[in-house]
């Protein structure tokens, strides 16, 4: 059996910021929404960087910037959960990629809590409603991995919202 020796490809440099964007701009992702409440405040990110990771437990990841408040209190809270949009949705997603207070996202939102306590926006193709399992720093991101407690979906399929070249698309019939 060949061992890899990591240690040597260290030194090996990193492609730039700007060639990776331009790189990942061709890979087409789902759009979610990732929700939190926190000592009674609302938090809420559009994400990209979400899949699933197993099913037996059931685990999700999600990935958030650090520097964005949602990830701090995702780890306080303990819970998080994670929506997936419909091609419709892309308003609702532009709204939570936006740096707005919490009350003004969650703005004429149909809701409930989740199990977990995270809040759960009704009306999109899914819902996943997670207590956050363990965490891993990234660079400038926290990998969020959470177990499923609930998990929901429109009882027919529906089209889901893409994202690709900077874009928001949908999938032809």
């Amino acid at each position: 059996m060949h061992r890899l020796d990591f240690n040597r490809r260290r030194d090996t440099p990193s492609a730039s910021g700007d060639d990776l964007k331009q790189a990942l701009r061709q890979f087409a992702s789902g759009v979610t929404i990732v929700t939190a409440e926190h000592d009674g405040e609302l938090f809420g990110i559009t994400v990209s960087a979400f899949t699933s990771i197993s099913l037996d437990p059931p685990i999700i990841m999600v990935s958030i910037n650090t520097a964005s408040a949602i990830a701090a209190s995702i780890t306080e809270a303990e819970h998080f959960g994670v929506h997936i949009l419909a091609e419709d949705q892309d308003g609702l997603s532009a709204r939570f990629a936006e740096s707005l207070p919490g009350e003004e996202k969650y703005r004429d939102l149909t809701m409930e809590p989740g199990p977990s306590g995270a809040p759960a926006i009704t009306g999109v193709l899914a819902a996943l409603d997670c207590v956050l399992d363990q965490t891993l720093l990234v660079g400038t991101h926290m990998l969020m991995f959470g177990r499923v407690v609930r998990a929901v979906s429109r009882p027919e399929p529906g089209s889901p919202l893409l994202y690709y070249h900077r874009s928001y698309r949908k999938l032809a019939p």
